[in-house]
């Protein structure tokens, strides 16, 4: 991995600048991580991939033999659905109040910082787990005054219809519905008021599994005010399916959503943070308002709705440091991002942007490949590769000092053929 800057000197060590050394680390080993992940899928049926290893969100990878695992001992319970008068706006909270309606904080702000998690005190998983002591320290520092948390519906919807945000807006996502969410996140969070959203792959559930959540439990944290979202049925690499197929997907989840809960939720999250053009039309006919990836970066205003990025935390990347970094970012402000498909149709890809606010100095940090940027002007960046990258997934992260210390940030993640 190598780091292009613009307008600024960078020196051969990297390790001078604090932000060159945690975005140089959080890249490398990517490629790795990806190509364990396509080959474990090619041993399940139909790209049912509960457990496949992945790089996420805060662009770090995974260590080869570090693949999440699904438990098979598990058997699937008889359960009767709820009511069919469970509503998915009754999730909806505030920091303020885990359990009710109250109005959403507001203020001026267009951005908000998005974590995302998977495991908690699930030390045998290190590459999605966070260890207690590092989620106990993630919650002193989100209740430490400076932040305000809120419920993933409020923040869109402020983003949708023009509110404005709190600075230092903050938000909390869990994918895969791990039975550690149920046993160990929500206790904690439900303590201190801090709203959660889960992702759920609905086959995950429905297989019985004991390492996830049962249907049970996900009615208890709907009627605690969690706030369910879609994330496929199998958890499959979408990019690669035939649509009809991730229509199917989207149908059938949407189908068990509303068996057994009640509803359909309208927030989604892609598996492995993998879209296509046509896997977001698809999750958008679907009826869903808003869907998540894994790139890294602050979302706004201006963000993709359908496409909104995250920072991710596990063991090795859930340090105070990066956690704080990420916490307080800022997004980089950017239009005609190319390719502007989120699944590469040429490889190399010939990766852009424009800036809409200036910005001296850009940094940019490819998770593979040796990069050469040039700048158009004071505000088109262009960056090459040297060769194709490899099929999987690929990263690549640009950071501009803010106001006030705060990083500047605008990530992408594109699914590789």
């Amino acid at each position: 991995m190598k780091t292009v800057v613009l307008g600024a000197a960078v020196t051969n060590e990297w390790g001078r600048n604090k932000m060159d050394v945690a975005m140089q680390a959080q890249t490398n080993g990517q490629q790795t991580s990806d190509a364990v992940a396509r080959a474990k899928r090619a041993n399940m049926f139909r790209c049912m991939v509960f457990g496949t290893a992945f790089a996420v969100g805060l662009t770090f990878g995974v260590s080869p033999g570090m693949a999440q695992n699904a438990d098979t001992s598990g058997t699937t319970t008889e359960i009767q659905p709820p009511a069919a008068d469970v509503l998915q706006s009754d999730n909806r909270q505030s920091n303020n109040d885990a359990s009710g309606d109250v109005q959403a904080p507001s203020g001026d702000a267009t951005s908000a910082v998005v974590f995302m998690y998977h495991r908690f005190a699930e030390t045998d998983f290190p590459s999605t787990n966070i260890r207690g002591p590092q989620f106990e320290a993630h919650i002193r520092e989100l209740t430490s005054g400076k932040y305000t948390v809120m419920g993933i519906p409020e923040i869109i919807d402020a983003m949708q219809n023009g509110k404005g945000l709190p600075d230092y807006a903050v938000g909390i996502t869990v994918d895969d519905a791990y039975r550690s969410v149920y046993d160990v996140a929500w206790p904690a969070f439900k303590k201190h008021n801090i709203p959660m959203t889960v992702f759920v792959a609905t086959e995950q559930v429905d297989a019985g599994y004991e390492n996830y959540m049962t249907w049970d439990m996900l009615r208890v944290l709907v009627k605690d005010g969690v706030t369910i979202g879609g994330h496929s049925q199998h958890h499959s690499h979408l990019p690669s399916l035939p649509i009809q197929e991730v229509k199917a997907e989207l149908a059938h989840s949407a189908q068990r959503f509303r068996e057994e809960l009640g509803f359909v939720p309208d927030i989604f999250a892609y598996p492995y943070g993998e879209a296509s053009d046509e896997v977001v039309t698809a999750v958008k006919e679907a009826g869903y308002k808003a869907a998540f990836g894994q790139q890294s970066g602050a979302m706004s205003t201006e963000s993709d709705m359908m496409y909104l990025p995250r920072f991710a935390m596990n063991e090795n990347y859930g340090e105070m440091d990066r956690f704080i970094l990420a916490a307080n970012s800022l997004p980089l402000s950017v239009s005609d991002v190319t390719p502007p498909n989120y699944t590469l149709e040429r490889n190399p890809p010939a990766f852009g942007f424009t800036l809409k606010q200036k910005a001296a100095h850009i940094a940019c940090y490819p998770s593979e490949g040796e990069p050469t940027m040039n700048r158009l002007g004071d505000e088109r960046v262009e960056i090459r590769l040297d060769a194709p990258v490899s099929s999987g997934r690929w990263r690549i992260n640009c950071t501009s000092m803010g106001p006030n210390g705060r990083w500047r940030w605008f990530g992408m993640l594109y699914t590789v053929p």
